[in-house]
């Protein structure tokens, strides 16, 4: 026996029961079809974000790249066209962005390939205003130093001791100098705050 409630408990009951509604093939094809649009996407957007890692190796080589991904210490030196004993590193190791500076030297996509010159980098340390970036790993000594230079005028990179240069991506010529810039002006004030914090507490 059916009781008045049973006839009211679902009130859209009716369209389930519709004999008019259709489940036609066509569309669930367009709904699967949504859902691999979506997956497939997804994918590209994973894919785009990934490291390149094909021209870089050839350029850098394997010790290079190597100390890109592992290096335990990261200095750098805002002029390192004087006399190494009168250079003061600046430490970046644990600051905020080194992730970023890492990706930024691996991915191919950070250069300029056309652009490479068989002429040492450190041909432009009198004729343009250049930082390195020195990696280091003092404990595990997985890879030899590595040390990078930056032309921070026009965008040209390669290896201190090495033979070729290469110019950086446009959309990197100018962001990377900036941080390094940045960088170089900031932590010095920061180091001497905490110098000074610490001889307050005592």
């Amino acid at each position: 026996m059916t009781s008045a409630t049973d006839d009211h408990s679902d009130p859209h009951a009716d369209k389930f029961n519709d004999p008019r509604v259709e489940y036609t093939r066509r569309g669930i094809l367009l709904g699967v079809g949504v859902v691999l649009f979506g997956i497939a996407g997804a994918a590209l957007s994973i894919w785009a974000r990934r490291t390149r890692l094909e021209q870089s190796p050839q350029f850098w080589g394997p010790e290079v790249i190597e100390a890109f991904q592992l290096a335990a210490e990261i200095h750098l030196i805002s002029q390192p066209e004087q006399p190494p004993s009168e250079i003061q590193p600046v430490r970046l190791t644990g600051m905020p962005g080194l992730g970023h500076l890492r990706h930024l030297l691996l991915d191919d996509r950070s250069y300029i390939w056309e652009s490479v010159r068989d002429e040492p980098i450190r041909s432009r340390l009198t004729q343009s205003t250049c930082m390195t970036l020195w990696f280091s790993d003092p404990e595990a000594k997985r890879f030899p130093d590595a040390k990078v230079v930056i032309d921070l005028d026009q965008g040209w990179i390669g290896k201190q001791d090495g033979t070729q240069q290469v110019q950086l991506a446009e959309r990197f010529r100018n962001a990377l100098p900036a941080f390094l810039k940045r960088i170089a002006d900031f932590e010095p004030l920061r180091v001497e705050m905490r110098e000074k914090e610490r001889s307050g507490d005592e």
